[in-house]
């Protein structure tokens, strides 16, 4: 089976919570933080595991699909300790947005015209405020979209629905 992941930063892999998720709510315990361009960043570093792992799986992809866009890459990644340096980064006129025609829908789109993967997993906190992103995702066979709490980002939970998908 052919997957891509496409991937979130914010509210996903990064934790917005003011203080640290909870491990009740996460799974997660090991939580860090640093500032990194220019912004406070807090990740768990299971959840940087789990991504390193799924990452080598076979046929499995992830690419970057974030308002970070080549940041995520170049300097998030190295950072935090994930190995997305080479994933391929989604990109698009973050401006031109006005509540219709969001970017990150139109590159998600593009991208799996182009590659026909037969799973397409995305992982954004704002899919879930995207009227249109929604009915793409509920009406789109071989789409798997994950939401999370952007004050928790993606949880063990997650994961581990996710893994599943892919045995």
């Amino acid at each position: 089976m052919n997957t891509i992941i496409y991937l979130d930063v914010d509210g996903v892999i990064n934790a917005i919570r003011n203080g640290t998720p909870s491990q009740k709510r996460t799974g997660f315990t090991d939580f860090k933080r640093a500032n990194i361009n220019g912004y406070q960043i807090q990740w768990a570093q299971e959840l940087i595991d789990h991504l390193n792992a799924l990452a080598t799986r076979d046929g499995v992809t992830i690419k970057w699909l974030t308002t970070w866009e080549h940041d995520a890459a170049q300097t998030l990644s190295p950072q935090i300790g994930l190995n997305g340096q080479n994933w391929e980064v989604l990109t698009g006129d973050q401006h031109a947005w006005q509540g219709r025609d969001w970017w990150k829908l139109k590159a998600i789109q593009a991208d799996t015209a182009t590659h026909k993967p037969d799973l397409a997993i995305w992982i954004d906190d704002d899919i879930r405020l995207e009227r249109e992103a929604m009915m793409w995702t509920l009406t789109t066979e071989g789409v798997m979209v994950f939401s999370p709490d952007p004050q928790d980002g993606l949880t063990q939970d997650d994961i581990n629905t996710l893994t599943a998908e892919l045995n």
